[in-house]
Formats: structure tokens, C-alpha cells, sequence
């Protein structure tokens, strides 16, 4: 079965269905009527504690809620920036976002097709570097079937390294190797096959998304960090507090960064490579996160309607290009969800942005903590 367009069917059409007609309201500046905030705010605060009293291991959270169509811009952090750290979390620390970051490669990627410099139908060995052509090859990937558009909905096929127990094992034996590009990829050719036939099935690659780090790099003559804060022009969409870790400085007055754990090990020095290349990389706050992911959404980040058809379209029924469709019951979510457990999901249907940060990978998940806040919004 083919993957390669959007497989949808069931509830979740009809709600695909809404999305659409509410995108097109949004886009035309018509907003559902609004309601008094007060007894959102105590419900959206009793959410936030009652999530941080049953995820101890957590030393903080801060979430960022927005809705404009009802008057509700609502940010809040709990608890400290790390344990054994007294000073409280703020809802200015930054935050490394992890996989949260596969939206803005995928935007900058589209960008680029904006630009007449690619297309979502090229094949993937188009624009690999030679070295990376071989070594893909010479595993079994057909790279002239496998498509950019593949690579970006993860049904190309692509094995992924972080899948391999080994890798976790080599970073917790040194946490502190920097680690490239290339390593990465010859980790996936050496630990694993292809996963099956381009457009075949669906199987998330980290892998993936540092390929296409590497061809938004060749392509602009930059380091990943500054091209894609070109493509996307963060000043234009006023992203104040993020930046690419180590490939760029962090912006003028940015918050210091929050210590995220795994388990029980803070992760605050741990070498950003491990995660850096495409698949995250990202730092940024909670309010940027929402800022970025209701703009892209409500179509201010690409610069055609068909472009963005073309990442809310394409993929399949729960991941398109470079986002998630998240089922919240009632609605549905647009968005993605980050290893460091990060989320961000606009709900078109309440105009409502929901993302944050569980200062530790073993808590909760962010996709209930953003679920829980959605019914706060909606009044349950």
C-alpha cells in the first residue's frame, strides 16, 4: 500500500474536513466568538499543577497557551529550572526542543521549493553528497525512487540510527562526544537495512531529517542554523528567543536554558550532536514554539497556499511533512512532539496554540499535558 499521499478515513476525515473550513476562517481574520478568560486561567493553573504533582521526576514545566479569539495569551512555569537549582523556572528559560525542530526543517525544505531550487518529487540521491550516495547505496536504499517528500513524511524507507539500543549506549558512555553529520549516517547504513520499499510504510527517521539537514546546507552555502533563520525569516515572524545550538549565538536577551533530564541525569552539558543535524537542534521558549507553529499554520511562514496544502496534504494519516496530526478527541492538533518531551500543537478549530516543555524525558508525555489544556481552554 502506497503512502505517499495523505491515507485518511474514518472520524479523523470529517475533522480534516473542519480543519480546512477553519484554516480558511482563521486566514480570513474570523473569529469564533469569545468568552470570558477567569475560569479558563484557574482551569489551564489546576491543569499545570496537578500535572506537575503527579511527575515528581520533573523538576519544572512551563507551558505557553494562546487564543487570541478569546482573549487568552497564557504562559506559566512551575517548579525549578533543575534539581538542586533554587532559582524557580521562569516562563523565559529556553528550552532545546529536540524533534520540535523536523517542522522548521521541513518549512525550510518547502521554502526551498519555493525558491525553484528543488522539488518534494526529486529523488533523494539528487542532492546527497557523494560520499552519502555511496554509502546508502551500497546498504540497498534505491535512491532514485526515494523522494524528498518521502524523506520528509518518513515513508522512504530510511532505517533510523537512534532506533539502536547502541546509540543510547554510546551517548551514556560519553555524553560529551561530538559527534558529526557523517558518523550519524554511517550508523544507519551499518546497524540497520532499508525498512521497506519508498512509499511502502511508515517509519520515523531521525536519519531522515539530518539527510535533509545536510542538503538545506548544501544548497545555501550556510550552517544549518542560519539558513534556516533565513528561509524562514525568524524576524519577520518575530522568534526572539530561538536559535540553532552551537551553529549560531544565542539572540540578544534570550533566557537562560532550563536543564532537561533523563531520568536521573541531567542532560544541561550533554554535547548538543547527539541531536543537532536536522532531526533537532533547535533552542527556543515556549512562546516562540507557539508563535512559530500558529504562523505556519495560519500560512504566514510559506508564501503559497500550495505550498502549505502541500505539508498539511502529503504523508499520511498521522504524519504529513515535518507535522503531526494529533487526535485530542473533540479536535484535531497540528504539530510535533520533541524526545526532551517538548510539544507544540495548534487546534484550528479554537484558534488555540498549546506548547511547553516536561523538564524530563521520563515524565508524562507533552501530548497529555497538551491535551489536558485544550479541554481547560474548551471549558471541560
Amino acid at each position: 500500500m502506497s503512502l505517499t499521499g495523505a491515507n485518511i478515513s474514518g472520524h479523523k476525515s470529517g475533522k480534516l474536513l473542519g480543519f480546512l473550513a477553519v484554516t480558511w476562517v482563521c486566514l480570513m481574520g474570523v473569529a469564533p466568538q469569545a468568552y470570558a478568560e477567569g475560569d479558563t486561567v484557574a482551569r489551564l493553573q489546576a491543569v499545570l499543577e496537578e500535572f506537575q504533582a503527579a511527575n515528581p521526576g520533573a523538576p519544572g514545566i512551563v507551558v505557553h497557551v494562546e487564543c487570541p479569539s478569546r482573549n487568552l495569551r497564557w504562559t506559566r512555569a512551575v517548579g525549578q529550572a533543575g534539581p538542586g537549582d533554587h532559582r524557580p523556572l521562569t516562563p523565559d528559560h529556553t528550552f532545546r526542543i529536540a524533534s520540535n525542530t523536523k517542522t522548521y526543517v521541513a518549512a525550510a525544505i518547502l521554502r526551498l521549493c519555493e525558491m525553484g531550487k528543488m522539488s518534494l518529487s526529486d529523488p533523494l540521491g539528487n542532492h546527497l553528497a557523494p560520499d552519502q550516495r555511496a554509502l546508502l547505496a551500497g546498504d540497498g536504499y534505491d535512491l532514485e525512487a526515494m523522494t524528498i517528500g518521502q524523506v520528509l513524511s518518513h515513508t522512504s524507507g530510511l532505517f533510523e540510527h537512534p532506533a539502536d539500543p547502541r546509540y543510547e549506549e554510546a551517548i551514556l558512555a560519553d555524553p560529551h562526544h561530538r559527534w558529526t553529520r557523517s558518523e550519524q549516517v554511517a550508523m544507519c547504513v551499518e546497524w540497520g537495512d532499508p525498512v521497506g520499499e519508498p512509499g511502502e510504510v511508515f517509519s520515523y527517521s531521525d536519519t531522515g531529517y539530518v539527510l535533509l539537514g545536510g542538503i538545506i546546507e548544501e544548497m545555501t552555502g550556510l550552517n544549518l542554523g542560519t539558513a534556516v533563520r533565513m528561509l524562514l525569516d525568524y524576524d519577520k515572524l518575530k522568534l526572539k528567543s530561538t536559535w540553532w545550538e552551537t551553529l549560531e549565538s544565542p539572540p540578544p536577551g534570550a533566557a537562560p536554558r532550563a536543564h532537561q533530564y533523563y531520568g536521573n541525569d541531567d542532560t544541561f552539558d550533554w554535547d548538543p550532536s547527539l541531536d543537532l543535524y536536522g532531526g533537532g537542534g533547535l533552542i527556543s521558549d515556549a512562546a516562540d514554539l507557539g508563535r512559530f507553529m500558529r504562523q505556519l499554520i495560519q500560512g504566514r511562514v510559506l508564501e503559497t497556499q500550495g505550498d502549505l496544502a502541500d505539508m498539511t496534504g502529503q504523508g499520511t494519516t498521522d504524519y504529513r511533512l515535518g507535522l503531526v496530526v494529533t487526535d485530542f478527541g473533540d479536535f484535531l492538533g497540528w504539530g510535533h512532539t520533541g524526545f526532551w518531551n517538548t510539544f507544540a500543537y495548534f487546534v484550528p478549530e479554537l484558534d488555540l496554540t498549546v506548547t511547553g516543555s516536561i523538564l524530563n524525558h521520563h515524565a508524562e508525555k507533552g501530548r497529555e499535558l497538551a491535551r489536558r489544556l485544550i479541554e481547560a481552554v474548551n471549558g471541560n
